[in-house]
């Protein structure tokens, strides 16, 4: 099983020594940004609490894009590249490489006619997206809908169809 953003949060939360733990949950409160996290639900709280606290504030990529941002400005290098390089090994690949797909993915609707046959979209949602006009406009509503709820057996089947259909771009996006 794949490590959730939850998970890799604990474990840099883990590496920081008590001193750095409290600073950070201080930058934490201490953020102008909204959604913001209130003093008295985040001080008293272990490691573990934070890191559910992170991701039900900020969702999951949130929570990373925060605790990044804070362990950067407490000049925590090493621990940000540890979480960076954790997030990136937990992530399934389709979700680590989104944007890019949403670029330069082609053919969109007979990838959608393999995802029909197998079930991981609805005819109804195979409709919609087909309706779209650019190829990027129905990448991105096949990942809002049926590849965001799908789970990872759908990113699997999907993945499978793309390394089938354009073994190049796959190869291309394996290689950055």
């Amino acid at each position: 099983m794949s490590k959730t953003v939850k998970d890799c949060l604990i474990e840099v939360l883990d590496d920081l020594d008590d001193d750095q733990f409290k600073k950070f949950k201080s930058k934490l409160v201490d953020r102008r940004e909204e959604p913001r996290i209130r003093r008295g639900t985040i001080m008293t709280v272990d490691r573990l609490d934070v890191a559910d606290k992170l991701v039900s504030t900020f969702t999951e990529e949130g929570a990373s894009r925060v605790a990044v941002e804070i362990l950067e400005f407490m000049g925590c290098r090493q621990e940000v590249e540890d979480l960076k390089d954790s997030l990136k090994k937990g992530r399934h690949f389709v979700d680590y490489h989104r944007n890019a797909l949403i670029q330069r993915v082609c053919q969109v609707d007979s990838i959608l006619d393999c995802l029909l046959e197998k079930d991981i979209v609805n005819q109804e949602s195979y409709s919609f997206i087909r309706a779209q006009s650019t190829e990027q406009m129905k990448m991105r509503e096949l990942f809002s809908g049926p590849l965001n709820s799908c789970g990872n057996k759908g990113k699997d089947e999907f993945y499978f169809i793309l390394e089938k259909q354009q073994p190049h771009l796959i190869e291309d996006l394996k290689r950055s």
